[in-house]
């Protein structure tokens, strides 16, 4: 089966609905005028690749491993499908497996883009439109997309897969699809906007010396639980101030969820509390990230001694 490519002029007019990536597969295409693909190109492109699935994974479902498997090679054009594969326990995940990939094709269409995005948030999703190309994401999911946005790492993987298919130039589009037996790629990426995707200077030249992780050992003050809601952040208050951050232990979240912990006014929680820091190069302080809060281990659930309320 031929696979069809959109003509130059024309890939710019498009709407792209990310949503339609489903279930745990992705199909990645190698298009052009192609008899062969390079052995290293078409290892090194999918390894990377695989490598930003994985960090990606580790943000939104941190502590819960996934196998990334080659599945498959399909005829027409160079294609494979990548498959995951999950460790441990299914009903653990905190987000489906085709969230990864609606972010995955939105970093994708997104950075491969000139100019600046237009966000329009409606009630179930979310609308990015820059250079002429519309991307629609599940609104569950955007806000995972914006904090992956702040991952280097994910980028870094990003930008060595179209390293590694820009040195083919017999590839003249790299695409992604739901189901290997698709007619056209649902993502498509023509080989002008490879160094786009490969430079990313928005997020690869980050000076690292001005930002750095670090982890807090912290006590929290819950002033308000998302339990049943994994993409929601929790309220809390840290040292007399409110913030907000995602709880991301799934074994503490699953004693929440039997009753086993309940939650009532001044309760609070030890927890290992993981953030980004900025140099603040005038004054010569470290500036927490105030968005990158995320409760990584709650390590002790200490009930408040006379409870006024019930908050969960």
């Amino acid at each position: 089966m031929k696979v069809r490519w959109r003509e130059r002029g024309d890939e710019r007019l498009t709407t792209v609905d990310v949503r339609h990536f489903a279930g745990d597969t992705i199909v990645v295409h190698f298009g052009g005028r192609l008899t062969s693909v390079d052995a290293y190109t078409f290892a090194n492109s999918l390894i990377s690749f695989a490598d930003a699935v994985r960090a990606i994974n580790a943000q939104i479902n941190p502590g819960q491993d996934i196998d990334i498997r080659l599945d498959a090679v399909g005829p027409g054009s160079f294609k494979a499908v990548i498959k995951q594969a999950r460790k441990g326990f299914a009903r653990l995940f905190t987000s489906a497996p085709q969230h990864i990939f609606w972010i995955v094709a939105a970093i994708l269409i997104e950075n491969s883009l000139e100019g600046t995005s237009t966000i329009k948030v409606e009630k179930e999703s979310v609308t990015i439109q820059r250079g002429g190309e519309t991307i629609i994401i599940s609104k569950e999911v955007f806000e995972q997309y914006e904090q992956i946005k702040t991952n280097n790492e994910v980028y870094r993987h990003v930008s060595n897969t179209f390293k590694c298919v820009d040195r083919d130039e017999a590839i003249e589009n790299f695409g992604l699809s739901p189901s290997i037996n698709d007619e056209e790629p649902l993502v498509q990426i023509p080989r002008d906007d490879f160094p786009f995707l490969i430079k990313m200077p928005n997020v690869l030249n980050i000076d690292e010396e001005r930002r750095r992780h670090t982890v807090h050992q912290a006590t929290l003050v819950v002033l308000k639980p998302w339990v049943n809601a994994s993409n929601r952040k929790w309220s809390f208050e840290w040292n007399g101030v409110p913030i907000s951050a995602y709880v991301r232990d799934e074994e503490f979240l699953e004693k929440v969820r039997s009753h086993e912990v309940r939650f009532g006014n001044g309760d609070a929680l030890e927890v290992e509390l993981q953030a980004y820091e900025e140099l603040d190069e005038e004054r010569g302080i470290w500036i927490s990230d105030r968005s990158s809060y995320v409760v990584r281990t709650v390590h002790k659930f200490l009930p408040a001694p006379q409870q006024g309320g019930t908050l969960f």
